[in-house]
């Protein structure tokens, strides 16, 4: 029963890494995130096919089973390094690689020169190199042996690693997303949060495999590990699919604004050294864009983003995020939503309405967000200020944050 499972899993997981890969590869503007995510899932594909198709091979002549494990082999190292790029693809502001990529790929490339010695071995070497019993006084078996051991033992750390990297890349990525989006919700990709936690589950489900594997008092693997494991990496894989393919990359512009972000870095004058904005300019912009929030209220639309404001005020959005940054010491999102708790500071003393719909009328589009949001700028909840606050004096006594510097 156990067995059947883990081929069902198996072929399921093969099958929808098919779709997704096959579905990136046939968009009429295939981007390189798109290309990036089905080079991850064709490695998926790749290496569930053994065991999607476990029937098949053993029907194949004996030789054949053993070459095709050994040649999927080197697939199980491009898994993390693969799902890497494609975050820190869809992370970027230019859709770019990370750098020194080769570095990424040792590893794997270690991988297929040992499975390619394997290959060309006698056909006597991959089985035994793939069953249970190792033949020890052949020297070059047991060379190849101690590769592929070496090799295999890699891989959990390889894991652990690209795991924290991903998550330091989204960490970082949150706070660019600050200079672009007024609210930053929706754009903040937690679902891969939920990738890495199943990627952490299969982690540890492989681990235990290892510790099994090594520990000589056990008599085998249980079952249940194995099947744990695999129905693991479905989810994994399903999950990944299902999110990944309607994901646009968040800090690239829309078609209509073709000019890109700046990668954001701390607001020092270093970032805009080359910038031609003079001071005259960056008040000329610094004036739209509070007639942008105080006349027009622009900070209502909860979708509100750079391009949008750059659209309205008709200037550029670099120069719109350089006088963000010098001119008014505040990122796009703090500005914004400043002007947000300033009108429902307004609201919670001049009207009865709820919070919740307070919280909607002023632009936010999450009730969690607008209780940060305030307590930050003012130092209690929505509720709190309400009750000590019965009338106010105007909106530069109310907030402070919105005056001019």
């Amino acid at each position: 029963m156990d067995d059947i499972i883990i081929e069902l899993t198996s072929t399921g997981t093969f099958a929808i890494a098919v779709f997704g890969a096959v579905f990136c590869l046939m968009q009429t503007k295939r981007s390189p995130v798109a290309s990036n995510f089905s080079a991850f899932l064709a490695a998926v594909a790749v290496n569930n096919g053994p065991d999607a198709f476990r029937r098949l091979t053993e029907a194949m002549p004996a030789a054949y089973g053993p070459a095709i494990d050994v040649a999927v082999w080197p697939s199980s190292f491009l898994l993390a390094p693969l799902f890497w790029m494609y975050v820190f693809t869809l992370t970027s502001s230019a859709q770019r690689r990370p750098a020194r990529l080769a570095r990424h790929f040792v590893l794997p490339g270690l991988a297929i020169c040992v499975a390619l010695l394997v290959l060309v071995s006698p056909p006597h070497v991959s089985e035994a190199l793939t069953s249970d019993n190792v033949d020890l006084d052949a020297a070059w078996t047991i060379a190849l042996a101690v590769c592929m051991g070496l090799l295999q033992l890699a891989v959990y750390p390889q894991i652990a690693v690209y795991l924290f990297l991903t998550v330091r890349r989204l960490v970082r990525f949150r706070l660019k997303l600050r200079d672009v989006y007024a609210s930053t919700e929706q754009h903040e990709l937690r679902w891969i949060y939920v990738i890495g936690g199943l990627g952490g589950l299969f982690w540890l489900s492989q681990t235990a495999l290892l510790f099994f594997a090594l520990d000589a008092g056990q008599t085998g693997i249980p079952p249940s590990y194995n099947v744990t494991a695999s129905m693991a990496g479905t989810a994994l894989v399903a999950a990944a699919v299902l999110w990944g393919l309607r994901q646009r990359p968040p800090l690239v512009p829309d078609p209509a604004d073709p000019e890109p972000i700046s990668p954001t870095v701390p607001p020092t004058g270093a970032r805009y050294e080359k910038s031609s904005l003079s001071a005259e300019a960056s008040e000329r912009i610094a004036r739209k864009l509070r007639a942008a929030m105080e006349a027009d209220h622009l900070y209502r639309n909860p979708d509100l983003s750079l391009w949008a404001l750059a659209r309205h005020t008709g200037a550029s959005p670099n120069y719109i995020s350089q006088t963000l940054n010098e001119k008014i010491g505040l990122s796009f999102f703090d500005f914004v939503n400043g002007y947000r708790v300033a009108e429902a500071q307004n609201l919670l003393t001049m009207t009865d309405r709820s919070v919740l719909t307070i919280t909607y009328d002023v632009g936010f589009n999450a009730r969690s967000s607008f209780y940060s949001a305030f307590k930050r700028l003012t130092g209690q909840t929505p509720s709190a200020y309400r009750k000590k606050m019965s009338q106010r004096d105007g909106l530069d006594d109310s907030a402070p944050w919105l005056r001019d510097t």
